[in-house]
């Protein structure tokens, strides 16, 4: 052969083999009408992360509805078809009488194999106009458009059944969706039972602005959308909020606001910002109602915008930290600033305020002292300097840390506080002062108040992978109490759960974050703390997604292991504790 013909034969090589490898691509997606529930199990399922399906197949279920039963068999054949053609498959649960935990039990009774989403707000109900179980609807992958909606087929009807169907009408659908063209519509031959609406239990046309709605703004959503605060835009008004109430509509829709990310049914935290379902229901209601004023002064413009002073009066003592100038773009490494204290004798702190210069640029503020307990008192591991002695973590507007009752953390004679910074830039350049707050204890407290945090280091996600589980575990050899946790991953970060394994075996899940979300990393404040025995395994476990699927994936063709920059990854689950034993 000769040399031409080699070069030849090499290229046409190379150009099969990148032509021919499956490298997925990112799909054109508004995230309009982009709805997310939660599934009886925990897990948090947003639309659009299965826009690279085909469609989008939802059967609408309900408990003890015969016909939802009888025709369970038919529904997991088509899944179990159709899912292996592109389609994505979930069950829907609208009905006010069915919780989580019943619907569970109907799952394991009845053998379900696909997944039950809870809509316990029926907001999904009210957009798809959802009135009878067994309706299979059929959604558009990236509109969310109703493609179809209708029967699985005309095997059942009340009171009745025959051996075989004559019809399959859902197949036929997803057939003709397969082959590009528009599936013919079955409504009215659906048979199922009654979906009681909301709407029809309450009158919610007579939901005001200043009655209904203000109120709830003020008490979960203010606490960013105020003047200084961290959102982008500020809720000074009803006018403000007549303007802004579509794009709030689609954030509760999509599960985007407010932004709380523990699972409500596990855990109840202190600090909470979650939004209730029945709140939830009433902005929706009456945004739809036609955003009614009501009567008497707007609430809104009674806030005061957020200033300068310190939350729990004047600290103790006061750092001013040197300024950061920030780009106006861009992923910015960590900043980092060591702080002496000077002190001549040992202190012991009752609580921090951090208190950022520039609230729009400032993401978090690691507060450390990495001197101390180089030994660790619960495990038998070495202690992290970094992660496993931290005092406070600040973060999206979070700034005061202020331990429980009768605790403490002991500050040694001279100790140097080392801070890390994370900044996200703005669009245009920006500076940034912080200042720290620091309050003392009058006497020592009772109890010291640790830190440790299980966290993972020796790992690798592939490119363009999605759901990589990764684990960690310390086993804890002294009777504790976790009081905070703060779960930590970056930006492949899709789930994540802290829980404890006890000595005779039995897990319980601590906090769950289904719906991961690097901009919003919380310091959870548990209402009781959680009593952990000797003998037990703290544990954090986290799912990756380094795929385009991931909307705040930098780049899926990398390669990705631990790393201290954002564009890195970490599995961390930072808490707080007191030592009982």
């Amino acid at each position: 052969m000769t040399y031409i013909a080699k070069c030849i034969c090499i290229i046409v090589f190379c150009l099969c083999w990148t032509g021919c490898k499956d490298v997925p691509e990112p799909v054109a997606d508004s995230r309009v009408n982009d709805y997310a529930l939660y599934d009886v199990s925990g897990d948090l399922h947003r639309f659009s992360y299965y826009n690279d399906h085909k469609a989008i197949v939802l059967w609408v279920q309900g408990n003890g509805c015969p016909i939802v039963r009888n025709a369970l068999t038919d529904f997991h054949e088509v899944a179990s078809e159709y899912s292996q053609k592109g389609f994505v498959f979930f069950m829907l649960n609208s009905n006010p009488q069915d919780d989580r935990s019943e619907i569970q039990k109907e799952a394991l009774q009845f053998n379900f194999e696909v997944p039950v989403l809870k809509d316990p707000a029926q907001l999904i109900a009210d957009a798809l106009d959802i009135t009878l179980t067994a309706e299979a609807i059929v959604l558009h992958p990236t509109t969310r458009e109703i493609l179809y909606r209708g029967p699985i087929n005309d095997r059942l009807d009340y009171e009745v059944q025959k051996q075989t169907a004559s019809n399959d009408f859902l197949k036929q659908a997803l057939d003709r969706i397969l082959k590009g063209k528009k599936p013919t519509q079955k409504e009215a031959m659906t048979r199922g039972c009654t979906v009681t609406r909301l709407s029809t239990l309450h009158d919610e046309t007579q939901l005001t602005y200043t009655k209904d709605i203000a109120p709830i703004l003020k008490e979960r959503c203010a606490v960013c959308h105020i003047d200084g605060g961290i959102a982008p835009w500020q809720m000074t008004d009803y006018r403000t909020i007549q303007g802004w109430s579509q794009m709030m509509k689609q954030v509760l829709l999509s599960k985007r606001m407010p932004p709380w990310k523990a699972d409500p049914h596990i855990g109840t935290f202190e600090n909470s910002l979650a939004l209730s379902d029945s709140n939830a229901r009433k902005i929706v209601a009456w945004i739809d109602n036609g955003l009614a004023y009501g009567e008497g002064d707007d609430p809104l413009q009674e806030l005061s915008p957020i200033t300068k002073e310190w939350k729990r009066g004047i600290p103790d003592a006061v750092i001013e930290l040197k300024t950061e100038l920030l780009p106006a773009t861009g992923v910015l490494d960590y900043r980092y600033q060591s702080i002496p204290l000077n002190n001549d004798t040992a202190k012991w702190l009752r609580g921090i305020e951090i208190q950022p210069g520039n609230n729009q640029v400032v993401h978090h503020v690691v507060v450390t002292n990495t001197e101390r307990n180089k030994e660790s008192l619960i495990t038998h591991r070495k202690q992290r300097p970094w992660t496993d002695n931290y005092i406070a973590i600040s973060s999206q507007g979070a700034q005061a840390t202020f331990f429980p009752e009768g605790t403490g953390v002991l500050l040694p004679e001279q100790t140097e506080l080392t801070l890390q910074i994370h900044y996200t830039t703005t669009g245009k350049t920006e500076e940034d002062k912080t200042r720290i707050g620091l309050y003392y204890h009058e006497t020592p407290p009772g109890k010291e108040f640790y830190a440790l945090s299980p966290s993972k280091n020796n790992f690798t996600i592939p490119p363009y992978a999605q759901k990589v589980p990764l684990r960690v575990e310390d086993s804890i050899h002294r009777d504790i109490n976790i009081h905070y946790i703060a779960p930590h991953m970056h930006y492949r970060g899709k789930s994540i759960r802290f829980g404890v394994t006890f000595p005779d075996g039995r897990k319980e899940t601590v906090i769950s974050i289904s719906d991961y979300n690097f901009n919003w990393q919380r310091m959870y404040r548990l209402e009781t703390p959680f009593f952990v025995p000797k003998g037990s395994k703290v544990w954090v476990e986290g799912i990756y997604d380094n795929s385009f699927q991931n909307p705040f994936n930098p780049d899926p063709s990398q390669e990705i292991g631990f790393g201290l920059q954002s564009t890195d990854e970490m599995l961390i689950g930072f808490f707080n504790y007191t030592i009982e034993d």
